[in-house]
């Protein structure tokens, strides 16, 4: 019934390979992927920066002096005015463009890691092992936002806490941090460790 040749066993030898190739990658499936989370943040304040700058410009022109010279160079204040509200824009969104760049969280089936800096990066993973407990910090303005602050403690010589900064929908997150961290870990043999 069942007829053996050579096609069916070089499939069969891939189909092998393939899986082991993919058990060992077991310990590198990401379950999350995220970045502090800063739209709301930067479409808040570009709207609020809008309306100051538009009263600005409104009360500039209804003082007749939004299109006066104000340099020998021939600048009318109506550009002075837009270019200094959009370099106080630019510095003012620049801190949440830098705490984009420079945070990155990713949560994989057996690890937590959490990679900090721009130029030199500095990398922490916490293990299931490591894990001592996790807090949810969510303020009135990060409620509305979507966003919140997850504080992960650890245990070692010395107790400390990670700390994962505008974290978008924080508590589903926060839900897949226990569930990868309350996995349980069995010592087979020597080095060798699986989950239960």
């Amino acid at each position: 019934m069942f007829r053996i040749d050579r096609l069916n066993i070089i499939h069969c030898v891939f189909y092998v390979i393939l899986n082991m190739a993919s058990s060992t990658q077991d310990s590198d499936r990401e379950v999350w992927r995220g970045r502090p989370w800063i739209t709301p943040y930067v479409v808040v304040r570009t709207i609020f920066l809008t309306i100051i700058a538009s009263g600005v410009l409104y009360l500039e022109s209804s003082m007749n002096i939004i299109y006066r010279n104000v340099s020998s160079y021939d600048i009318q204040l109506l550009f002075l005015t837009i270019i200094a509200f959009l370099i106080i824009w630019f510095i003012w969104e620049l801190n949440l463009l830098v705490l984009r760049a420079t945070n990155l969280y990713v949560l994989r089936e057996d690890s937590l890691e959490i990679k900090t800096g721009l130029l030199t990066t500095k990398t922490s993973v916490i293990v299931p092992t490591g894990f001592s407990d996790l807090e949810l910090i969510r303020s009135i303005t990060s409620r509305i936002y979507g966003t919140g602050d997850i504080m992960i403690k650890i245990q070692s010589e010395r107790d400390f806490t990670k700390r994962m900064i505008k974290v978008r929908d924080p508590t589903r997150v926060a839900n897949m941090i226990r569930n990868v961290m309350a996995r349980q870990f069995v010592r087979l043999d020597e080095g060798e460790i699986t989950k239960k």
